[in-house]
């Protein structure tokens, strides 16, 4: 009897099982570069990278991509390219594997500033959006064990919120003689160098390959209004999945390593991308600081903006004015005892335009949805905007917000005809039985007092209190509330 040979698998041949927690879910073998990332040594470099674009990254990168973004000048949505997904994978994994990968020139939006002038944003193709997610994900696992922990941009498990209690925290440390610096780098996002970007990207990357495909996706050119193709010789246009962390990675060693080791026993860091405050306890050591910055900037080819960057006094009885940062004000106020204490608001012109883009928001679509639908449209604006400006000391701020929403969401309710048939008892009918949340009442307050800067500082209150018209208060809930 004829004997049939058995053929055992390669244990390495075999497809390793997707991550099914963590950052990384959904991807294959992310968890494991960042793991071997986590035990490099000095001088130590990853020399494996490419065999991670595979077709089950690439399509899990698919899923993780809003196809409600604008289109690249191909014009091809996530749903036209979804209908023939495995063959397009397929092709464009056999690209990058042979090296004939280029990817397609952006197109650029002009957005206006709120300072004045124009933010350039390069809109790619879908197919390149899917190979900068995953790309994005392979160098945030490979440099995320190196980032500085006072870095809080666009990083997993870091949020503006705590950047702004690490700030209150090493502002109320030294508050009889704080001295701040305040960084904004003019044009970052269009001033990196892109010779000492690959510099310092093979300072933990050794895979050749790699980094030929991260230089291609650096020097892509845009195409700008009039059909004018411009070639990018420098900086990572905004709008590209990749850009964040490239950012991060350019700052950490341009910035974060630096100041650690020169200037760390003399003050601290808080750091948001391109946005960092500095805050010292000694005036002479800020000044001397502030120098060398400047100086240490130049190194890298960027430049300080001249009118965001600047040295203050931010003592209790000699502030300087309002300290701006992520859209919140820092100042000196009273406390329930009248003593100094350090506290948190919007920024005034922050808050103007948000209830600018507001009025524009329903003056704009007031016709364009039934009413129940634009009242939970504009009900989930107004929560947006608590979840992230509802911290501390700030609910006169979110009370001004929610008050000048309320009057304007009346007063274009009552423009949607010729006839003002929406009264003011009507919509404070609809108010009560469909709520919109006012501060004290449905807004979860993120304590930044905390070393966090993420936990709760009350829970929203009840609305039986109010709305019962019969029966005791302490009532058990037997009682049925009588709406009249």
């Amino acid at each position: 009897m004829e004997r049939r040979e058995v053929r055992i698998a390669s244990r390495w041949k075999l497809t390793p099982e997707a991550c099914t927690e963590g950052p990384f879910k959904g991807y294959v073998g992310i968890d494991r570069i960042s793991s071997a990332a986590g035990k490099l040594k000095a001088g130590e470099r990853m020399t494996s990278l490419m065999h991670h674009l595979s077709e089950e990254n690439l399509r899990a990168a698919f899923r993780s991509v809003d196809g409600n973004k604008a289109c690249g000048i191909d014009q091809v949505t996530k749903k036209e390219y979804g209908k023939k997904l495995e063959a397009n994978l397929a092709e464009l994994v056999d690209e990058i594997k042979r090296g004939g990968f280029r990817p397609k020139p952006a197109r650029e939006v002009l957005i206006p500033k709120a300072q004045g002038g124009w933010r350039s944003l390069a809109v790619g193709c879908l197919e390149d959006k899917i190979l900068q997610t995953l790309l994005a994900k392979i160098l945030s696992a490979t440099f995320e064990p190196i980032f500085h922990e006072h870095s809080f941009g666009f990083r997993r498990g870091k949020n503006a919120h705590q950047a702004l209690a690490h700030l209150y925290k090493e502002i109320s440390y030294r508050d009889k003689a704080c001295v701040v610096v305040e960084m904004d780098i003019e044009k970052f996002f269009d001033t990196v160098d892109h010779d000492r970007m690959m510099e310092l990207l093979r300072t933990r990357i050794g895979d050749e390959k790699m980094l030929r495909l991260l230089r291609r996706l650096l020097k892509n050119s845009v195409l700008q209004k009039g059909s004018v193709m411009k070639e990018q010789g420098e900086g990572t246009p905004q709008g590209s999945p990749v850009s964040p962390v490239l950012a991060n990675i350019y700052l950490h060693y341009a910035l974060d390593e630096w100041f650690k080791e020169k200037w760390g026993e003399h003050g601290s860091i808080t750091r948001y991308a391109d946005d960092a405050i500095f805050v010292f306890g000694d005036e002479e050591k800020a000044k001397e600081f502030r120098a060398a910055l400047e100086t240490r900037l130049t190194e890298f080819s960027l430049r300080l903006h001249p009118e965001k960057s600047q040295l203050r006094s931010f003592k209790p009885r000699s502030p300087s004015g309002d300290l701006p940062f992520l859209g919140f004000a820092l100042y000196w106020g009273r406390s329930a005892g009248k003593r100094s204490e350090l506290k948190v608001k919007t920024l005034p012109k922050r808050l103007g335009r948000c209830i600018q883009e507001f009025k524009e928001w329903i003056k704009n679509n007031r016709h364009k949805h039934k009413l129940d639908k634009l009242w939970s449209l504009a009900r989930a604006k107004i929560l947006g905007h608590y979840n992230y400006y509802g911290v501390s000391f700030n609910v006169k701020k979110l009370n001004h917000f929610y008050h000048a929403c309320t009057g304007l969401l009346f007063r274009w309710l009552n423009r949607r005809s010729q006839k003002r048939s929406f009264t003011w008892e009507r919509f404070q009918r609809r108010l009560m039985f469909h709520p919109i949340p006012a501060p004290t009442e449905g807004a979860l307050v993120v304590n930044i007092t905390s070393m966090h800067g993420t936990e709760p500082k009350r829970k929203p209150k009840s609305r039986m209190r109010k709305l019962r018209k019969s029966g005791s208060v302490r009532s058990s809930g037997r009682q049925r509330p009588l709406f009249t």
